[in-house]
């Protein structure tokens, strides 16, 4: 009997030493972080949150990161044990800046204005070539630059995450994304972009512009009429000569008297000029002066579906204001305050364009003395704006839900909402502030850059 109690007293123990460990196991689980997992979550707290969204600015905010993308966004969210936490207290965090139109070089050879030879008195004189001509063969970008030959540093001390690479000319463009810290390198994220063209008042480059707007005619081709008299003509001379008149081969019918009209397969630039003329997407034109935006206005014609994104400096897009369609344009500028032209006065063209409710999106790139000069406050232009007068909400915008629509990449990018990717820009102030700097830069939520 006593054997039996000591039995059932070491059964006791060893079932609770079996529960014991069982419950260390499970807490060990809880307490000891997975290490893939804890570098794939990311929660950046405290931060005062520009979501560029319905949800507005949150202040002391939190945004939950997992594999590389959002999670949750706001001020109580329940961060994970296994979570990397960077406290943001007094600091700003945005979406990453999409630059809508980053231009780069693709090496292709555009033949300038050869030299002319001319006969004067007798006297022979020859006068050098014009300028550049402008590229009117088509190219695509992700075939023909190369990403180490490019320096893309100032651009990630921007805050510039995402990028619409283009090049002057008539090209279709790529998309591409920050990848690398060390190098700065950017990978396409999207080689088969959208169309780019570049206008002047030359009339090749309008020439581009003009035959891929044009509707393509599906009309068949009528064959010539058929020969001999038809059969009423036939009966009336029968009538008048009798059986002299012989009888003729068969008219031919109505259905092949015109010929069906084979549709040529369309090429992949017919298809992204197709795309363009049915209003799916822009085509993107870089105009060199104010009045070749008239001849843009005029290729595209009155009734066109076509949606077209006009790069162009303040001044020009002053003078052509009230050609500028809200339904057609959407405007890419460098973020400054221009001139009048021929004037001292100064106008704020973007605020302008608001009350006009004309699209526009700022590209930090395309004013290249300011975008390698200012690296340490890289808005500060944008901020002279709105001090000018342009709302704070629209100019945020536009640096990153504008351009990431006009691209058609909204869904991913522009915006802090939750299954969007986690490419942040941290800002050790006010972003539009005269000294904040950028803090770090993350890329699918990981620091690709930091002070």
């Amino acid at each position: 009997m006593a054997e039996s109690k000591l039995n059932n007293h070491t059964g006791e123990r060893m079932s609770w030493l079996l529960h014991l460990l069982r419950c260390v196991a499970g807490c060990s689980l809880l307490v000891l972080p997975n290490a893939a997992q804890a570098q794939r979550t990311l929660a950046i707290t405290n931060a005062r949150l520009e979501t560029v969204s319905k949800a507005g600015v949150i202040e002391n905010g939190t945004v939950l990161v997992q594999d590389g993308k959002i999670a949750a966004v706001g001020k109580d969210v329940k961060i994970p044990v296994s979570a990397q936490v960077i406290d943001a207290g007094g600091k700003t965090l945005m979406p990453g800046i999409v630059d809508p139109y980053y231009v780069v070089t693709i090496g292709r050879n555009v033949a300038s204005t050869p030299p002319r030879t001319i006969v004067f008195q007798g006297r022979v004189f020859t006068i050098g070539g014009g300028s550049t001509a402008i590229a009117t063969t088509f190219a695509k970008v992700a075939d023909g630059f190369e990403v180490e030959d490019v320096n893309w540093s100032a651009a990630l001390r921007s805050g510039i995450t995402n990028f619409h690479l283009v090049t002057g000319g008539y090209a279709q463009s790529a998309m591409g994304e920050l990848v690398q810290s060390d190098k700065a390198l950017v990978g396409l994220k999207k080689p088969d972009g959208l169309l780019v063209t570049t206008v002047s008042n030359e009339t090749r480059a309008l020439d581009v512009l003009r035959k891929g707007l044009k509707e393509q005619s599906t009309t068949p081709k009528s064959t010539s009429p058929p020969r001999g008299p038809t059969p009423e003509q036939l009966a009336a001379l029968r009538a008048r000569f009798g059986n002299r008149i012989p009888t003729p081969a068969a008219r031919p019918t109505t259905a092949s008297t015109s010929s069906t009209a084979t549709k040529k397969p369309e090429s992949p630039v017919d298809k992204l000029w197709s795309t363009v003329r049915e209003g799916k997407s822009p085509v993107f034109v870089n105009v060199n002066n104010a009045s070749s935006i008239l001849h843009v206005d005029a290729a595209a014609g009155e009734k066109s579906k076509a949606k077209i994104a006009l790069i162009a400096a303040g001044g020009d897009v002053y003078l052509n204001q009230e050609n500028l369609d809200p339904k057609r344009y959407s405007i890419i500028l460098p973020p400054r305050i221009d001139s009048k032209p021929n004037s001292r006065l100064r106008v704020n063209v973007p605020a302008m364009l608001t009350e006009k409710k004309v699209d526009f999106v700022f590209s930090l790139s395309l004013g290249q003395s300011d975008f390698r000069n200012m690296q340490h406050n890289p808005l500060f232009s944008v901020g002279m704006l709105v001090r000018a007068g342009l709302d704070r909400d629209v100019a945020l915008k536009a640096l990153t839900i504008g351009p990431a629509k006009l691209l058609g990449m909204d869904k991913e990018l522009g915006s802090l909402e939750v299954g969007k990717l986690a490419n942040l820009v941290l800002f050790d102030g006010d972003p539009l502030g005269a000294m904040t700097e950028v803090d770090q830069v993350f890329i699918r939520g990981k620091s690709v850059h930091g002070k």
